[in-house]
């Protein structure tokens, strides 16, 4: 399966590029300092009804970074 940030997804059958259909942020139902947030997005490709899922954690974000 190859999968490009920009691109997007492409079908690991027929290798043409997947549809995104669906994006959100979702996370890992934890809590405190084990919290993480993911973007989740899902791909589709028509020709082959595959449809391929990405959970790819969040970038922590700068506001949370303590200064220095």
């Amino acid at each position: 399966m190859i999968y490009d940030t920009i691109q997007g997804m492409n079908c690991p059958s027929c290798n043409k590029p997947m549809r995104k259909v669906r994006w959100e942020i979702t996370n890992n139902f934890k809590s405190g300092k084990d919290f993480k947030e993911f973007d989740k997005f899902t791909y589709e490709c028509k020709d082959d009804d595959i449809w391929v899922t990405t959970e790819i954690p969040l970038a922590e974000k700068p506001a949370n970074k303590p200064s220095k």
